[in-house]
């Protein structure tokens, strides 16, 4: 199982997994866990992380609002395959080994192409100059998915405790109360808002 673990992860997000639900936090603070898994997912490889050579540009908003639904594509795929992946660990008994071999090279994977999907798109918009009335709204997107995102970052060091303790269970899809404010209704609100402004549709951000 260690042979999985990618150390760069960790190092790359200092972000903590939540292995439970908060019961005690305020609704709005709360990221909802009640979605339908997808029958069917996309595999998130190197071809679909987002990627651009621009550097010290002034982006018209056409080639802004294209860089924002790649990054937003490739986020849908990614949570796709975190609700598909805890829909089965959530399925599996409690006398099975609650993930697998296959599961956990799976994670590894999806927090790599996460990581990278995130920090390329983050250089890109530091390395660029955005149309007016963007720069906000872009950051509020990349916080959103950041957090989201953190809970595959984490995973690797879940399951090494699954393996002695078969009874806890994995929890990709919470997100920890330390990111609560990137994560909630309102902030999905203003995210939505501006992207209809925009003419951008994207399901990443009702998942």
């Amino acid at each position: 199982m260690k042979k999985l673990i990618i150390p760069a992860l960790t190092i790359a997000f200092t972000v903590t997994l939540t292995a439970c639900g908060n019961p005690g936090a305020n609704k709005d603070e709360q990221q909802p866990n009640n979605h339908e898994a997808p029958k069917n997912v996309d595999k998130v490889t190197e071809n679909n992380i987002f990627h651009s050579t621009k550097k010290d540009k002034k982006l018209s908003e056409q080639e802004m609002n294209k860089a924002i639904s790649k990054y937003l594509e490739t986020n849908a795929d990614i949570l796709d395959n975190k609700y598909q992946i805890q829909y089965k660990l959530d399925k599996q008994s409690t006398s099975d080994k609650k993930i697998t071999d296959a599961q956990a090279k799976r994670l590894s994977k999806l927090s790599h192409n996460a990581i990278k999907n995130d920090v390329r798109f983050k250089k890109f918009v530091k390395n660029n100059t955005l149309p007016e009335g963007y720069k906000e709204n872009v950051d509020r997107i990349i916080k959103y998915f950041t957090a989201l995102n953190s809970t595959i970052a984490d995973a690797d060091q879940e399951i090494e405790e699954l393996d002695y303790q078969p009874q806890n269970k994995l929890n990709v899809v919470d997100v920890s109360t330390k990111y609560a404010g990137d994560v909630n209704g309102k902030q999905q609100d203003k995210i939505k808002k501006f992207l209809k402004s925009k003419n951008i549709d994207t399901k990443a951000i009702d998942k």
